[in-house]
């Protein structure tokens, strides 16, 4: 009697869940070159403890990372903190890489010429690589379809 009883429970509740349509939008990560492109929740960011407007951040993210790595670390940073604001990403796993980039980029700002040889890169590569991966979907959360 108990297993048939079981199997009418779980018999109703299939009919049930295929009454109803069930959406679960996980939230997902962008690269920075999405970012760029499509809308944001908020006006300004803060980047090592300055204050950028969109247009500003967007032109961060634009700006050729060959030389100056401050660029390449403002720019996955610019898309760490928007999937995790806008887009409501699970930020769990890159908190410790966000936090040392922010701390890293108050000593070397936006635009102060870090190569990707020096000391200080190599202090930092690190958390790069980290917010990189989580943009890309590899860690806490996964990648949006484009």
């Amino acid at each position: 009697m108990k297993t048939i009883n079981k199997l009418i429970s779980a018999a109703f509740v299939v009919v049930i869940l295929g009454m109803s349509t069930i959406t679960a939008t996980a939230a997902c990560t962008s690269t920075a070159g999405y970012w760029a492109n499509h809308q944001w929740c908020v006006q300004t960011i803060s980047l090592g403890g300055q204050t950028y407007t969109r247009d500003q951040a967007i032109a961060i993210i634009d700006n050729s990372t060959s030389g100056d790595k401050t660029y390449s670390l403002a720019a996955q940073l610019i898309a760490a903190k928007l999937n995790g604001s806008c887009a409501g990403a699970d930020q769990s796993c890159v908190m410790s890489a966000i936090i040392a980039a922010d701390a890293w980029l108050i000593l070397h700002p936006v635009g102060s010429g870090v190569t990707s040889n020096s000391a200080a890169w190599k202090q930092v590569k690190a958390a790069y690589v980290t917010l990189t991966d989580y943009n890309e979907g590899r860690l806490c959360a996964p990648k949006c379809r484009s």
